[in-house]
C-alpha cells in the first residue's frame, strides 16, 4: 500500500490556565488556545518530516474561543417541571427543554429524568454554556442535538456539569446510543469539569466532534468520545473508563475521515477496546497519555513465539517448537493446533493453563489504532495493552516523544512501513518488539525486550490487524521488505531473533547492542536477503546454530566469532595497542559474537575479551568468521557460509552466502530463516 499524504498543517500555540479540577479526582494543567495564538502558531513537527494531516484549520476561531457575555445570553434554569427561561427560542415539556434559535444560552441547575434538545435550522449555530449543570435521563440522550450547522458547549470557569444517560433511544431509525448524542458538528470548549456516566456510548458525533479545553470524566458501556468523521482535540484533561474504544472515529462512508488529531492534553485511558482508534488517519502532536487496553499485556492472548525452537526439521527458517508442538508449514504460516504459550511479565514462555484470561477474539484490545497511518510528534505515551502498543494497518512514524511500551503483542507494528526518526522508545514486555514490512530507524533512543524477535521486516500483514493476536506472524521472505538502519541508539534483549529481516538488511549508521537467544534455533542476526553494513557500531551475541554475520557487499569491517565454549559477561574488542573499541555486557550466555565498527580494518589482529577467555582474531578479509560452529543443523547455514562434506565451514567463503541447497533438509534458498 503506498503512503498517503493527507494535506492538512497546523496550528497550535501555547496558553494557559491552571488550577485544581475537582472532577474525577483529576488535578489539571489545563490549556485553552486563544483565536489570536492559532493564526500566529503552527505545528511544528520534526524537521524533515511531513505532517500527515494538513492542520491550518482543523480548528476554527470559535472553537478556540470560549468566550460569552453573560448579559447577552439566554439563561435557562432547570428544575425538573419547574424548568424556566424567557425567551420564545426555548420550549419547556416537562423535563424536556428545546432550543429552536440560533443564539447563546446560559444554563444551570438539574434535571432528574430529562433532556436538552437542540433542534434549529441546519444554517444556524448555537452556544450552550454549561454553568452546574446536572442532568440524568433514565431512557436516552441527556444532551441531543437533533439539528443545527454547529452546536458549542462551553463549560463555564470553575463549573462542575454532570451527565447520566441510563439507557438508549431510537429516532428516525438512528440510534440516539449516547449521553451527549449529536447529528452534527459538536465543539466542547471552556476550562470547567464535564462528569458523563453512560450506559451505551459516553460522547457521540455524527460529524466532527472538536474538544479544545476542559475536564472530562468519562465512565461509558460503550466508547467513550466518538467522532463520524473526526475527533479534533486541541487540549484538556481526560480520564476515560470505556467497555469500547476509549476515543474513536471510524466513517465507512468516506476513506479519507474517520480521524484521531491531537494536539495537546493529558490522557487517562481505561478501555475495554482500543485506547485510541481511527479509520484513518491519527496523528498526535503533543500530550500525555497513560494508557491500559484489554486489561494491559498481562490479559494477553498466547501466540506461540519460535524463541526456544530447538534446530532441525527446518521449514523456511521454522524449527521444532518447545512441547513437542508443531513446525511452521513451508510457507510460513503456523500450523493452529501448535501449543500456545503464554508471555510472562518476566518474558518467559510457559504453556498457557486453564486459568489464562479468555478474551473475546472479536474485540480489538490495542494501545493506539489507525487504519491507513498513525503518526506521533511529540508527547509522552505510557501505554500497558493486551495486543499492539502502537498499530497501523498501513504506516507507523515515530517523529519524537517517550513512549513507554508494555504488550502482549506487538510494540510497534505496521501493515507496511515503520518510520522511527527521533524520540525515546522502552518495550519492557512484548512478542516482537517492532515491526512491520519494512523497518527504517534513523534516530532516537531504543531499548526492547521481547519473547521473540526485537526487529522485525516481514511480507505481509500481521493475523491481529483487527483483532487480537492469533498465533504467529504470517511474514516470510519478501524481497520487498527490509530493516534500514542509519542512526539511533538501539539495545534489544530478544528470546527470538533479535534483528529478522525476511528480506534485506542494511546498516550505515548508530549504535547496536542485540542479546540474542540462548538457544540454537534463533540467532542475533537473521535474514533472508543480503546485508550490509557501511557504517555504525554492532555488537550482537546469541548461540552459534544459526549466527550470521553481514555480507561481502559491505565496506566496513565485520567479524563473526564462534566460540569453542558457552560464555557469560561482558564483551570487549581492543586492538593491538590496547585501545578499546567495543565494549558490551550481554544479559544471558551466548557462544557466538558478531562485532563491527568504523576501526575494523582489513589485515589486522584484535583481541576479543568475552567472560574470563581471550580471543586473537586476525581480519584475514573485511567480513570475516572464523569458521567454527557450534550448532550445525541439516540443511542449514553455519555462520551464514556453505559447510563441507565433513560439516566444517569453510573459511574463506564469503561470509552471509548461502549453502547450495543439496544438503538434506535445506530451504529452497539454501539459508534457514526464522520468523
Amino acid at each position: 500500500m503506498k503512503k498517503r499524504r493527507i494535506m492538512i498543517a497546523i496550528l497550535i500555540g501555547t496558553m494557559a490556565f491552571s488550577g485544581m479540577m475537582t472532577g474525577c479526582g483529576i488535578t489539571a494543567s489545563n490549556t485553552q488556545f486563544s483565536a489570536e495564538e492559532k493564526d500566529g502558531n503552527s505545528a511544528d513537527t520534526t524537521a524533515g518530516t511531513e505532517s500527515l494531516l494538513d492542520t491550518s484549520d482543523i480548528f476554527t476561531k470559535r472553537d478556540l474561543d470560549a468566550s460569552y457575555d453573560e448579559s447577552e445570553c439566554t439563561a435557562i434554569t432547570l428544575d425538573d417541571e419547574n424548568s424556566s427561561c424567557d425567551s420564545d427560542s426555548v420550549t419547556i415539556d416537562g423535563q424536556t427543554v428545546t432550543i429552536t434559535g440560533e443564539g447563546t444560552y446560559l444554563i444551570s441547575g438539574s434535571l432528574s429524568n430529562g433532556s436538552i434538545v437542540v433542534d434549529v435550522e441546519d444554517s444556524e449555530k448555537v452556544q450552550l454554556v454549561y454553568d452546574n449543570v446536572s442532568i440524568t435521563n433514565e431512557s436516552g440522550a441527556a444532551v441531543y442535538v437533533r439539528q443545527a450547522d454547529k452546536v458549542f458547549l462551553t463549560l463555564a470557569e470553575g463549573s462542575e456539569n454532570i451527565i447520566v444517560s441510563n439507557g438508549t433511544t431510537t429516532e428516525d431509525d438512528s440510534n440516539i446510543d449516547g449521553a451527549i448524542f449529536a447529528k452534527d458538528d459538536l465543539t466542547i470548549n471552556g476550562t470547567g469539569t464535564l462528569n458523563v456516566t453512560s450506559a451505551a456510548h459516553g460522547i457521540v458525533c455524527k460529524d466532527d466532534l472538536v474538544v479544545t479545553g476542559g475536564t472530562y470524566c468519562i465512565t461509558a458501556e460503550k466508547q467513550g468520545f466518538s467522532g463520524k468523521d473526526s475527533v479534533r482535540i486541541a487540549d484538556g484533561t481526560f480520564e476515560i473508563t470505556s467497555g469500547g474504544d476509549a476515543i474513536h472515529s471510524e466513517n465507512e462512508e468516506d476513506e479519507n475521515k474517520g480521524f484521531v488529531y491531537v494536539a495537546d492534553g493529558t490522557f487517562t485511558l481505561n478501555a475495554d477496546g482500543d485506547g485510541i482508534s481511527a479509520s484513518y488517519v491519527v496523528q498526535l502532536d503533543d500530550g500525555t497519555y497513560e494508557i491500559t487496553a484489554g486489561d494491559g499485556s498481562a490479559n494477553a492472548q498466547s501466540k506461540n513465539p519460535m524463541s526456544e525452537m530447538e534446530p532441525g526439521n527446518m521449514q523456511n527458517g521454522g524449527g521444532t517448537p518447545p512441547n513437542g508442538g508443531t513446525p511452521p508449514q513451508i510457507n510460513g504460516q503456523q500450523n493452529q493446533d501448535s501449543t500456545d504459550t503464554q508471555i510472562n511479565a518476566d518474558n518467559t514462555n510457559s504453556t498457557e493453563t486453564e486459568s489464562a484470561t479468555e478474551s473475546d477474539s472479536d474485540t480489538s484490545t490495542k494501545g493506539i489504532k489507525a487504519s491507513s497511518a498513525l503518526q506521533i510528534n511529540g508527547g509522552t505515551y505510557y501505554i500497558d495493552s493486551a495486543d499492539d502498543s502502537i498499530h497501523s494497518n498501513g504506516d507507523v512514524y515515530i517523529n519524537a516523544g517517550t513512549l513507554e511500551l508494555s504488550t502482549g503483542d506487538d510494540g510497534i507494528h505496521a501493515d507496511n512501513a515503520t518510520d522511527v526518526s527521533a524520540g525515546t522508545i522502552m518495550i519492557s514486555q512484548c512478542y516482537e518488539g517492532i515491526e512491520g514490512k519494512t523497518v527504517m530507524i534513523s534516530g532516537g533512543k531504543i531499548d526492547i525486550t521481547s519473547s521473540d524477535d526485537g526487529l522485525n521486516a516481514g511480507g505481509g500483514n500481521d493475523s491481529s490487524n483487527s483483532s487480537g493476536p492469533g498465533g504467529g506472524d504470517p511474514f516470510s521472505a519478501d524481497e520487498d521488505a527490509y530493516i534500514n538502519i542509519s542512526g539511533g541508539e538501539i539495545s534489544i534483549d530478544a528470546g527470538g531473533d533479535g534483528i529478522d529481516s525476511n528480506g534485506g538488511l542494511n546498516v550505515s549508521g548508530g549504535t547496536i547492542y542485540v542479546t540474542g537467544p540462548a538457544n540454537d534455533g534463533n540467532s542475533a542476526l537473521d535474514y533472508t536477503g543480503t546485508a550490509t553494513i557501511t557504517g555504525g557500531t554492532v555488537a550482537a551475541t546469541g548461540m552459534s546454530g544459526m549466527a550470521q554475520n553481514f555480507g561481502e557487499d559491505s565496506t566496513q569491517g565485520s567479524m563473526l566469532i564462534n566460540l569453542e565454549d558457552t560464555q557469560s559477561g561482558e564483551v570487549v574488542l581492543t586492538d593491538a595497542d590496547g585501545n578499546e573499541l567495543i565494549s558490551f555486557t550481554p544479559s544471558r550466555e551466548y557462544n557466538s559474537v558478531v562485532l563491527s565498527c568504523a576501526e575494523l580494518e582489513e589485515g589486522a589482529t584484535y583481541t576479543l575479551n568475552t567472560g574470563e577467555t581471550a580471543t586473537e582474531v586476525t581480519l584475514s578479509s573485511l567480513v570475516y568468521s572464523n569458521g567454527q560452529s557450534q550448532g550445525r543443523q541439516p540443511g542449514g547455514m553455519q555462520n551464514g557460509q556453505k559447510p563441507d562434506q565433513n560439516g566444517q565451514s569453510d573459511s574463506n567463503a564469503p561470509s552471509g552466502q548461502p549453502g547450495d541447497g543439496n544438503d538434506p533438509g535445506n530451504t529452497a534458498s539454501g539459508q534457514s530463516n526464522t520468523l
